[in-house]
Parts: structure tokens; C-alpha cells; sequence
């Protein structure tokens, strides 16, 4: 089996996301609720799997029984976010055994329901976000009404209570100044384009998340139907680019991919940032076909060396200058065992 597989355009799109945010009508909303509240949720989101022979399936995340450390790893892998950490002591998380699905419980909503997957597939992370609603809301009283839809925290995320999102790949985009308008032309038909780790974070290694703003007065498979046409979009325009940089000065471009790899393969510190500017030169090359890698493999190197995952693999606290030497070393032999084939291909063999 192989352990890196391919996924559908993840060339530009690293992964997709659905989320659907729901409350119990009967418990105050998160604002609002106190300690036995907190509680209640967190065991009624935890009977509910239980009750639907799930439990083999999940594990129980409560965020006030892990470290700083390990909560972090969470957020590294897009698995729970910032707020839900920050919330810790009423913060917790039913994650599946393949980290397809994450609910976040007690976070702005009493659940957040998340389907996960590389690439773009957003109607299968749809189909795993609904299938966990369909347990976590039998027999319970969700909060629902006739007009509004489902009634959330914010209202912004009222009526289907669903966002959709994908985390794409931008580098050719963003080398050609074209991101400004990438976003301007995204938000004027209901999509918005935000950082690596969603709102208020910046686009380390030109990564983007591309999501919908509004649950409201849209049917589910309209929402997901129009981020899918979206991304396919975008993806045909960060092809474009790419193409458009290698006709431009093919020579050039294939120098800049290979001194990024270079460096990566020969590096004694590597700073978070550095790595991640560096990293998406190689993402880049693999995905035109300037080297032979597997780009799920350098998205899975991208989690690893993260702040918060290194820390774990040292199991122990690490200096920030030990920090990056422990991130050097590991992707110095990580990278060596994935470039099969470091020499650049023939120009008419480039995508």
C-alpha cells in the first residue's frame, strides 16, 4: 500500500475542509454556559458515539488533560483551532481514529462537526461531516428554527450552520502579484481567502484558505457545489501562472526550485518561516515535474516540522536555536529518501 497516495488536484489543493456548526437547543451557547454546561455537552457529544457503536472509532481529546504542547500538535494538524485551545479548561475533541473527522466540542458552538481530506474532496468531507451529524444530533434537541435554520453563535454561520473550505497552494499566483486580486475577485462572489491557519493568520509558504462567508439562505450542496467550481477555478489559474513563469525563463525558474532544494538538503538551521518559504519551492517543483517527489509525503513534512510537532519528537522542551537545528536535521534525511531523482527533466516534460 502506498503510504504517500495521490490525491485529486493536490498539485494546488492540500486539503479540504466541511464544517457544520451546531448547538443543543437546551444548554446556553458557549457565551454563556458554565462549568456543568460545559460538561453536559462534552457528555452528550461523547454518549451520542457511544450509543451509535462508535467508540472504537474516536477518541476523546479534553483539552485541560493534554500539554501546551500537545494541544498545539492539534492545531498543527487542522485538527481543533486556536480558540478551542484558548478555551481549554471547557474545550474538548472527538477526533476519528484517521483524522477524517474532528468535532470540536465547546468551542464558539457547542459542536463543531469537521470532515477532512487531501486534495479536493469536498463532497466526500461533506458526506463524513453530515454522516457524524446524523449521530451527534439523533435524539438530542438541536437548536433549529423554521426560518433562521440552525442557530449558531455567530450569525453569520446561521441556516445550514456549514463552511466549506480548501487549503490551497499559491506560489505562482503570488510570485506574479496576482494574489491581491485573486481576493478582491473571490470576495465579490461570497468566498473568502485567509492565511494557513484560517482568520488573522498570514500565508506561510503561499498557503491560503479558501472558504464560503455565509451559510445562509443556500442550500448545503450549493455551498459545496460552489467551492468546488471555485477551486477548480483557482487551480487553473495557479496552472496558468506556473506555466506562464517557466515560458518565461524556464532556466531561472528551475534554478530558483533547485538552490531551495539545495538548501534544504545542506541546511544546519532552519527558522519556522525559512523552512516553509523554502518547503513551497519544493512543493512547487514536484508539482510541475521539476523533481521526482511525492507531494503528499512534503505535506506530511510540513506538519511534522511544525513548532509544536518538534517538540514532541524531542520529547522534551527545545531552545529556538535547537528548534531549528533538530528541523534541519530531519529534513535533510527526510528529503533525501523522498527526491528519488534530483536532475531537472526536459523542458517539453515540465507540466
Amino acid at each position: 500500500m502506498n503510504k504517500f497516495p495521490k490525491a485529486p488536484e493536490s498539485d494546488v489543493v492540500v486539503s479540504c475542509r466541511v464544517r457544520l456548526a451546531r448547538n443543543y437547543q437546551d444548554i446556553p451557547f458557549p457565551q454563556k454556559m458554565d462549568e456543568n454546561h460545559a460538561k453536559e455537552t462534552i457528555r452528550r457529544a461523547l454518549k451520542s458515539i457511544q450509543t451509535a457503536n462508535m467508540q472504537s472509532l474516536y477518541r476523546l481529546f479534553p483539552m485541560s488533560d493534554m500539554s501546551d504542547t500537545e494541544r498545539r500538535i492539534l492545531v498543527e494538524k487542522h485538527l481543533v483551532s486556536l480558540d478551542l485551545i484558548l478555551n481549554k479548561d471547557r474545550g474538548a475533541a472527538l477526533i476519528s481514529t484517521g483524522e477524517t473527522v474532528s468535532i470540536m466540542i465547546n468551542e464558539e458552538d457547542h459542536l463543531r462537526i469537521q470532515g477532512l481530506l487531501p486534495g479536493l474532496q469536498l463532497e466526500k468531507a461533506a458526506q463524513l461531516a453530515f454522516h457524524a451529524d446524523d449521530i451527534l444530533s439523533k435524539n438530542v434537541p438541536i437548536a433549529f428554527d423554521s426560518k433562521w435554520g440552525y442557530l449558531t453563535a455567530c450569525p453569520t454561520n446561521a441556516g445550514t450552520g456549514l463552511r466549506a473550505s480548501a487549503l490551497v497552494h499559491l506560489p505562482a499566483i503570488t510570485l506574479t502579484k496576482q494574489m491581491g486580486a485573486v481576493i478582491q475577485a473571490f470576495g465579490k462572489i461570497g468566498f473568502t481567502v485567509r492565511g494557513l491557519y484560517g482568520e488573522g493568520s498570514e500565508a506561510e509558504g503561499n498557503l491560503y484558505q479558501l472558504s464560503n462567508q455565509t451559510g445562509m439562505g443556500r442550500p448545503e450542496e450549493d455551498v459545496i457545489r460552489s467551492l468546488i467550481d471555485a477551486c477548480e477555478q483557482l487551480t487553473q489559474q495557479e496552472r496558468e501562472a506556473r506555466k506562464k513563469l517557466i515560458e518565461h525563463d524556464q532556466d531561472a525558474f528551475i534554478d530558483k526550485m533547485m538552490r531551495s532544494v539545495g538548501i534544504l538538503l545542506n541546511a544546519r538551521l532552519l527558522d519556522e518561516k525559512e523552512f516553509m518559504r523554502l518547503l513551497s519551492d519544493v512543493r512547487l517543483a514536484a508539482g510541475v515535474g521539476v523533481i521526482n517527489a511525492p507531494i503528499s509525503a512534503l505535506d506530511d513534512l510540513m506538519t511534522r516540522m511544525q513548532p509544536a510537532s518538534l517538540s514532541s519528537l524531542a520529547e522534551s522542551p527545545l531552545s529556538d536555536r535547537d528548534r531549528m537545528l533538530l528541523r534541519a536535521s530531519e529534513v535533510r534525511n527526510a528529503l533525501s529518501s523522498l527526491i528519488r531523482d534530483n536532475d531537472t527533466l526536459l523542458s517539453e516534460e515540465i507540466n
